[in-house]
């Protein structure tokens, strides 16, 4: 499961892209924003549990927030163990819906 995977995500205030590597138990991403995002995941069984935190480069969020240059948000999910299918899942970003999918880029060792 070690890959760069492209990200599309979309929320009540619009839409974004951008890549996150997932893997060994790390998530670490970049959105078209400039926001970056740090985090940890297990896998158990067939789901992916992690957390991870967004600091945005400043601006407003696609679930209507809008945070300064710095601010952060709280992303928790729980994705399938095919998560990288192009359908849309679910995540909470700052106790808001936010709808991710993911397209495999290519493996990392």
């Amino acid at each position: 499961m070690s890959a760069l995977y492209q990200m599309r995500y979309q929320g009540v205030a619009g839409n974004g892209h951008g890549a996150m590597y997932i893997g060994k138990g790390v998530v670490i991403g970049i959105d078209i924003s400039g926001a970056r995002y740090h985090g940890t995941y297990t896998l158990s069984g067939t789901t992916i549990d992690g957390t991870a935190t967004l600091t945005s480069s400043g601006g407003a969020l696609v679930t209507g927030q809008d945070l300064p240059a710095g601010g952060t948000v709280h992303i928790t999910f729980s994705l399938p163990a095919g998560f990288d299918d192009g359908q849309y899942h679910h995540v909470i970003g700052g106790g808001r819906r936010v709808g991710v999918s993911f397209n495999k880029i290519g493996d990392i060792p």
